[in-house]
């Protein structure tokens, strides 16, 4: 799959099969992701992966009143949590969304799926041990579809497109 086709077919994953995703396949996402631009050539982003099914029970706990969140995540044969070093605060952030981009392509080009979620506080990060100085940028539950849901329309380019200088049409 070319990078245009991957762009065009990338679409939020949020009910996975059981399947087993082999390591050597989310190295290779993983690695991709490491060749996002980033402030400074500074690298901020650090990774856990979460297979651990009472680690995961516990992240899934923390969406339990979000019930596609908590679908997502409990079905979800692998959590992908991508951290930060927060050091250059948005710049950092920034940085690490860049990554993220390149890992959800390189997991549609895969066969993967995916979809980012937003984790904040001292909870997950006293669950998974992350260090001060860093945060969490999100979490991705990863694995092989088990839905094909539709693509969300965009707004056309004409209607978000300004040249020299910002406008409303």
């Amino acid at each position: 799959m070319d990078l245009y086709e991957a762009i065009e077919k990338r679409k939020s994953i949020r009910k996975f099969k059981p399947d087993f995703v082999p390591d050597t396949i989310i190295h290779k996402i993983l690695s991709v992701g490491t060749q996002a631009p980033n402030a400074f050539n500074r690298e901020p982003w650090e990774f856990i992966l979460v297979k651990d099914r009472k680690l995961r029970d516990e992240i899934t706990g923390m969406r339990i009143k979000i019930p596609p969140q908590k679908v997502a995540l409990e079905t979800a044969p692998v959590l992908l949590v991508v951290c930060y070093n927060n050091e250059l605060a948005e710049d950092a952030l920034a940085s690490a969304y860049a990554c993220v981009e390149n890992i959800l392509l390189a997991a549609t080009a895969e066969g993967l799926g995916g979809v980012p979620l937003t984790f904040h506080g001292k909870k997950i990060k006293a669950l998974l041990k992350i260090p001060e100085g860093y945060d969490v940028a999100t979490v991705i539950p990863l694995g092989y579809p088990d839905e094909s849901p539709n693509k969300p329309t965009r707004i056309p380019l004409d209607q978000k497109l300004h040249i020299n200088g910002f406008s409303l049409k």
